[in-house]
């Protein structure tokens, strides 16, 4: 995962640049140890405050105004999926074949967007309807707070794109960061006597986060985005677009059922408590998410340029063992310290050190297949991402009307962690297919282990003589010897690209120190 670092460096010196593109990103266009800290900070520190925010949540709100803010975030997650159609993907395949940005960034997001106020309008006549049916009860401002979270997430989508592929770390973790203290700032008002614990007050809170992120995108890429409001885009450019993220939209709607399989099921055939200790046991999952952020922020644009500048990809199966190596040592390390929960959640929550091991299987089973899952992007089969998807769906839908009626929060992370192993190995399997075959056993078999033992935990834990931290704290000497050559590999990449980032010759300056 780390070994392409050197490669890079080294080629700041062999490939000119054209002016537009040294003026967008950083000399040679490719990433360097500094870049990728600075995208690295902002999941980081979002994680750590989301260490903060959710145990603060969960004291001063009661557990059925938690269940009902995570259906506003998975409602959140959809809308954005699905009015995308598909296309912030395919800003970030394109980006490098077009000369216009401008014209490509409003090629991507004007669709969309139209189609957003479309739904909008007509959805109007079943606002109470809809309301009823996400939170149970009938307010039409939870709707409309709700649309309005939609559209704030929907434009920062797009414009978080720019400073992506513009190589702006800082800018873009900044923009992470800070409405997550806003939102904390704003619940440690709403903790006074003062306010009422209503779920009003807790979504408007959550809305208030959204639009400071807008806010904040929106100044970072202000010279980006007011150009692309005068640039002419023809239709045949969209629909050349949309020819390649029309099968992203449903395999990205097929992704979000996946996604939030659980917390349907949950909210129909469950209670909203049930609800809350899921959402909280996903929240603490947060070091899988910050993983998963943190690489496929950084993957999918680099990869694309590897195929650009013909690249030998076979590299991509060093990072596939690298990327296991990590997923396995981070899944172990949450078995070792699910146990902190006890200490920052109220009583009602003492569940969640079980939940949470199932439920961190996600994005780390996610984060993997983007690896692995390459050869779909690269040959753009993009359909076969829909079948993969639907096939995990399938069996998430299935496990949970099997197990949620009667085991509630605990049948939801056992199905969701079977359907994401399911998800891994359709994806891998459809990416050797399509494009070329590589090593998959190793990969096979440490994850259904990470999986197994992860559902063991749920199920005996509780009753287990022997605590199950030591069980996974057993683990870690294996993890750490059976995957030392790929440590080694990791430290002496990221040893040599930060002695190639710091050398004046290959960063771009003189024997002198000088430009």
């Amino acid at each position: 995962m780390a070994k392409f670092l050197v490669n890079q460096a080294l080629d700041k010196k062999r490939r000119p640049e054209s002016k537009e593109r040294c003026s967008q990103v950083p000399k040679g266009g490719e990433l360097n140890i500094k870049t990728i800290m600075a995208f690295a900070f902002g999941p980081i520190a979002t994680a750590g405050l989301g260490l903060l925010t959710v145990p603060a949540i969960a004291w001063i709100f009661p557990p059925a105004d938690v269940g009902r803010l995570n259906m506003v975030q998975i409602s959140v997650s959809f809308g954005v999926l699905l009015f995308n159609l598909g296309l912030d993907r395919a800003y970030i395949r394109e980006y490098h074949e077009w000369n216009d940005r401008g014209a490509l960034l409003k090629a991507c997001f004007v669709p969309g967007f139209a189609l957003l106020l479309l739904v909008m309008v007509l959805t109007f006549p079943y606002d109470r309807r809809i309301s009823i049916w996400l939170f149970g009860q009938g307010h039409v401002a939870y709707y409309w707070i709700l649309v309005a979270c939609v559209m704030a997430s929907f434009v920062s989508r797009f414009l978080s794109l720019i400073l992506r592929m513009q190589d702006r770390g800082l800018a873009f973790s900044m923009s992470q960061v800070l409405p997550k203290i806003i939102l904390l700032l704003i619940l440690g008002v709403l903790a006074l006597p003062v306010f009422s614990k209503s779920f009003m007050a807790l979504e408007i809170a959550y809305l208030v986060s959204l639009l400071s992120v807008l806010a904040i995108y929106m100044w970072n890429t202000r010279r980006d985005w007011s150009p692309a409001l005068t640039t002419a885009i023809s239709q045949a450019q969209i629909r050349g677009l949309l020819s390649y993220g029309v099968p992203l939209i449903f395999a990205g709607v097929a992704y979000w059922g996946l996604d939030a399989t659980s917390s349907v099921a949950l909210r129909s055939l469950s209670t909203l408590s049930e609800l809350a200790v899921y959402s909280v046991s996903v929240s603490f999952a947060g070091v899988g998410v910050v993983f998963q952020t943190i690489f496929t922020v950084l993957w999918a644009p680099l990869v694309y340029k590897w195929v650009a500048h013909g690249v030998d990809m076979r590299r991509v199966d060093h990072i596939a063992q690298q990327a296991l190596a990590v997923v396995c040592a981070i899944w172990i390390l949450s078995g070792v310290f699910s146990w902190v929960t006890d200490f920052v959640l109220p009583a009602r929550y003492l569940q969640v050190k079980y939940f949470m091991l199932c439920c961190i299987g996600q994005p780390l089973l996610y984060t993997l297949s983007e690896v692995t899952c390459v050869g779909i992007g690269i040959t753009r089969k993009s359909m076969l991402s829909l079948w993969s998807t639907l096939a995990a769906l399938i069996v998430n839908v299935s496990i949970s009307v099997w197990l949620v009626p009667s085991y509630g929060a605990a049948g939801a992370v056992v199905a969701n962690a079977v359907a994401f192993l399911a998800f891994f190995i359709a994806r891998t399997e459809a990416s050797a297919y399509v494009w070329r075959p590589f090593p998959r056993a190793r990969l096979y078999v440490c994850v259904v282990a990470a999986v197994a033992l992860s559902i063991a935990t749920l199920v005996l834990g509780p009753v287990a003589p022997v605590h199950f931290s030591f069980v996974w704290l057993a683990m870690l000497p294996i993890v750490g010897w059976h995957f030392r050559a790929e440590w080694l590999g990791m430290y002496r990449s990221l040893h040599s690209a930060v002695r190639l980032d710091d050398s004046p010759l290959l960063a771009g300056r003189g024997p002198d120190g000088r430009s």
